[in-house]
């Protein structure tokens, strides 16, 4: 999921583009006086929170638990909302602990720049950056994607209100670190001939990688608010997540000093799929607890026989400001 750094600075610039050309419609005449304006914007929008977290991972060896990793995390954000709350800009950092040691780890401090660039009641359409930075020495990656959301008005009923929502998210996925994809070596010679590398692990040639991952993440989702239970609801999701990484080859070339091109020749994909039960409780307008309950299966309700995978993630969230 890494390409060069270029391609995460063309996908900021894009966003940025995006950012600013809203941000230009409601600009006042008065220059000076709009940035003075926007400067208190992101002191008085700004706020603050600490999460939380509890996760617990369950591996299976056929029927039974194989393996149990329970985890630890701490993850407080600060942040600011402009354009009338529809800007949301945002960096959380964080420290993880799991079972295996006593110390936390630095997460790397994750920035989110997120657009709210048009809803209604049953519609959604919401570009957003998310950036990893290199500070906890795992280099820098990046997303750049386009949620769009459709939902059903509420059916209500005495026991409470059920909303069907379904989306799809579209992405590039960029990193500092170029990385590696596999290529098909058709031209007789070592690879290190012309700068490719072994594999020993999965006994393939192997180039660095130019292009960008491409994502596509599919959602459908069923919500159920109880009339009797002020801010508690709950939904069952059903995701697909898609992903297509750039694949090679390494052809003969008479134009190139090596005698080889080496060149894209399409995508290999991948397909991951999962279940989600989320129990959602708002407090107050401070704090805020989330479950969620994930299985991960190899296709939409099919379940694996061995090496299902249960995860179980508790949330409880404080807002400071």
């Amino acid at each position: 999921m890494r390409i060069v750094a270029t391609s995460l600075a063309v996908s900021a610039n894009a966003f940025l583009l995006l950012l600013a050309t809203n941000a230009s419609a409601q600009t006042a005449p008065d220059v000076t006086s709009e940035k003075r304006a926007s400067a208190q914007d992101v002191i008085t929008n700004a706020y603050t929170r600490v999460e939380v977290r509890h996760g617990l991972n369950l591996n299976m060896n056929g029927e039974s638990v194989g393996s149990m990793s329970p985890r630890m995390e701490v993850r407080p954000t600060v942040g600011t909302r402009l354009a009338n709350g529809r800007l949301d800009l945002n960096v959380t950092f964080g420290a993880i602990k799991d079972s295996k040691t006593a110390e936390f780890k630095q997460r790397n401090p994750e920035i989110i720049a997120e657009l709210s660039a048009f809803s209604s009641n049953n519609f959604s359409l919401t570009p957003f950056l998310d950036v990893f930075t290199p500070f906890a020495g795992k280099g820098t990656t990046g997303k750049m994607a386009l949620n769009t959301e459709v939902k059903s008005r509420e059916f209500s009923m005495p026991a409470g209100s059920v909303t069907l929502t379904a989306s799809v998210e579209p992405g590039i996925e960029t990193a500092s670190r170029s990385g590696f994809a596999p290529v098909d070596n058709q031209v007789g010679r070592p690879g290190n001939d012309f700068g490719l590398v072994f594999d020993e692990k999965t006994q393939t040639e192997q180039t660095t990688k130019r292009e960008p991952n491409m994502s596509n993440e599919t959602v459908a989702a069923i919500t159920f608010k109880p009339a009797r239970f002020s801010g508690l609801t709950a939904s069952l999701s059903g995701f697909v997540d898609t992903e297509w990484m750039p694949k090679y080859e390494a052809v003969a070339s008479a134009e190139s000093e090596s005698g080889v091109d080496v060149r894209k020749a399409g995508y290999s994909v991948s397909n991951n799929s999962f279940n989600r039960v989320r129990l959602t409780w708002a407090v107050n307008d401070r704090v805020l607890f989330i479950n969620d309950t994930l299985q991960y299966i190899d296709g939409i309700y099919e379940k694996r026989v061995d090496g299902k995978r249960w995860e179980n993630v508790a949330r409880l969230s404080y807002t400071l400001l």
